[in-house]
């Protein structure tokens, strides 16, 4: 069963709940700028169809949709606000956590915006997530060392011909986060900023070796 809902201490927090009998590590979904809450929810159905969800809106109005937190003018990362929205964000996790909303810790299927935010949360709340898929990240702090991530298992996919990024983007996450001692698998597939057609099938199969369904 499928439900819009939002919980009343973050009411700017629309989510879509999906599959929520099920006891496998759950993901949570946060999309890209300008989108909203159902947009991922069709990869979530391709890479884990047996596992539950929660497909969260974003916070911030953007565009003609909603991101997780904003950038400046000119397009570089507004890194106060996406700070500030880390630990709303966490915030609300560990709320769903204590409430039951998410019966393990979850996963975390992030797309270019929601994938940095991801990563942000990686580095200040990590406590939060067992693990994240990261689908064309930036780093949250290009000069931050991340904690101790020995626990988590982190899955980075990247665009070779992404015009969204440059080459040394993928390598400055990658390298941080491998640093922090997680388990990171990443992965330069040849496409754009959008997703490729094979990268569903990659990501459903890490998903079953990393965090196998019960």
């Amino acid at each position: 069963m499928t439900r819009i809902d939002a919980m009343p201490e973050c009411q700017d927090f629309v989510f879509i709940r999906g599959r929520a009998e099920l006891g496998s590590a759950p993901l949570v979904l946060l999309h890209g700028s300008g989108m909203h809450e159902r947009n991922l929810i069709a990869l979530a159905d391709r890479v884990g169809p047996d596992r539950p969800y929660l497909a969260l809106r974003g916070a911030v109005e953007w565009e003609e949709g909603f991101a997780f937190f904003r950038r400046n003018p000119d397009r570089t990362l507004d890194y106060a606000d996406l700070f500030n929205e880390t630990h709303h964000l966490a915030d609300f996790l560990a709320k769903a956590a204590t409430t039951g909303l998410l019966k393990r810790p979850p996963v975390l299927l992030g797309f270019s915006n929601g994938a940095i935010i991801a990563a942000s949360i990686l580095l200040h709340r990590q406590e939060t997530v067992a693990g994240a898929i990261l689908l064309r990240p930036l780093s949250p702090a290009p000069a931050a060392d991340f904690p101790d991530l020995r626990n988590h298992l982190i899955l980075i996919l990247a665009g070779e011909r992404d015009k969204r990024r440059a080459p040394e983007d993928v390598v400055l996450i990658r390298d941080q986060i491998e640093k922090s001692g997680a388990g990171v698998t990443t992965r330069l597939v040849p496409t754009s900023h959008d997703l490729g057609d094979d990268e569903p099938d990659f990501i459903r199969n890490w998903l079953a070796e990393n965090f196998p369904p019960d």
